[in-house]
């Protein structure tokens, strides 16, 4: 599937913690009069006054909101400036440079409602209008990634919907991506706060969406490990629609940076998870079509993978099990010194998981193998101490499951078979 195009009309269509203060605010009354001459011109209080949806009423809305500061007056202005522009989307072509810097600064309002309203406008100015106003939408991103946090799981439904409209924006997808940890909080929400099948597919989709730069693609799994997340939200997932978007992020990141996904999917074990779907019955044929196509990619590969590779494979994938080359003697006297590759990579990634797992067979395949690298090639212990590995080691020694203790142990006697 291409990348689409967002209906402004539909962004908060299911959602009305905010749609239902909207519809409140525009059934208030404003004497536009007692604000005229002072932020707005008598014509424009007038216009104001018809309420007739025309260009000269949205400029006439967008002076109030730069220029007023009582809350209520602010609220009104922008619920009537959305109505307008969610109606006719024509109108946001006339926001410039000014009045997109004036939106963005009430999203560090004190009242909720108006940043709600300031970050919708703005998520629909976005996902509408081609060329877009050349201004820093960085203080955009990091809000909306706040918005993520939020124990309201109302607010976190609309700003998966406000990144979903921003990110329609192409130039602005890698922005995004360096600017704010918002990927970061996207994969917190999908993993930590349970979120039904309408907002796993909003938050993916925006995943998606990145996965359409290729620089991101390269990236995105080696530092937020969106791989087995998504595998799993796949797996369990209720609606088809979840599973499309997942896959096609998967098919956008193989196409696009092979190199850097091929191993993390492999070692994810993506060949069993792709036969498994093809297995049931999918009313849409795309699904079907890319787990045919990832299948296939995936296991023209294996067939020329190392023991090395697959090696490699499972340690991207974060899910150590004890396979032949963590126990076998002859793999570490061959490959011990390949764990310097790329800076490191995988000694890197090993001690990671020493913080971001509580699996005992992961912390104990991981002590091992950070044993094995210094027995077998003790001129890397210094890197391995100065990243914290030793220190996490030693600690485990006293971890509640008998084996991480066990490993931890022998990992601490062959770095002590080689004074630090």
């Amino acid at each position: 599937m291409s990348e689409q195009i967002i209906d402004s009309k539909v962004i908060s269509s299911h959602n009305v913690y905010l749609s239902d203060k909207v519809e409140k605010l525009l059934q208030s009354k404003i004497s536009w009069d007692t604000i005229s001459n002072t932020f707005i011109t008598p014509e424009q209080a007038s216009i104001l006054s018809k309420g007739e949806q025309t260009p000269e009423y949205v400029a006439a809305l967008l002076d109030v909101v730069e220029n007023v500061h009582t809350p209520e007056t602010l609220q009104n202005s922008l619920a009537l400036l959305d109505d307008a522009t969610s109606k006719n989307v024509a109108l946001l072509e006339s926001f410039d440079e000014k009045r997109l810097n004036a939106l963005i600064k009430l999203l560090s309002n004190d009242d909720e409602t108006i940043q709600l309203l300031a970050g919708r406008i703005i998520s629909s100015y976005l996902s509408n209008v081609y060329h877009i106003a050349k201004v820093d939408y960085t203080p955009v991103f990091k809000w909306v990634s706040n918005l993520l946090d939020s124990d309201n799981m109302d607010v976190v439904d609309l700003a998966s919907q406000y990144i979903q409209g921003y990110l329609t924006a192409i130039p602005l997808r890698n922005e995004f991506y360096r600017n704010c940890d918002g990927v970061s909080k996207i994969i917190n929400v999908l993993v930590k706060k349970n979120p039904n099948s309408q907002l796993q597919y909003q938050l993916i989709f925006s995943i998606w969406l990145l996965t359409f730069d290729d620089t991101i693609c390269a990236e995105i799994n080696k530092t937020h490990n969106v791989i087995p997340v998504l595998i799993d939200i796949a797996k369990s997932a209720i609606k088809e629609k979840v599973v499309r978007v997942v896959l096609q992020a998967f098919r956008n990141m193989l196409e696009k940076a092979p190199s850097a996904n091929m191993l993390p999917m492999l070692g994810n074990k993506m060949v069993p998870f792709c036969e498994t779907l093809l297995g049931r019955k999918w009313s849409d044929n795309e699904i079907t079509e890319d787990l045919t196509y990832l299948k296939e990619e995936l296991s023209k590969n294996i067939q020329k993978l190392s023991t090395f590779d697959e090696y490699s494979a499972e340690v991207f994938s974060g899910k150590l099990e004890w396979s032949p080359p963590h126990k076998s003697e002859q793999f570490w006297k061959s490959n011990a010194e390949k764990l310097n590759e790329n800076n490191y990579e995988l000694l890197r990634i090993l001690t990671r998981l020493f913080s971001t797992s509580t699996d005992p067979t992961v912390l104990a395949v991981a002590c091992n193998d950070l044993g094995q690298y210094v027995k077998y090639h003790p001129e890397g212990k210094k890197f391995v101490q100065d990243i914290g590995a030793k220190q996490h080691i030693m600690e485990l020694m006293t971890h509640e499951d008998p084996d991480v203790r066990y490993q931890a142990l022998c990992a601490t006697q062959k770095y002590m078979l080689h004074a630090w």
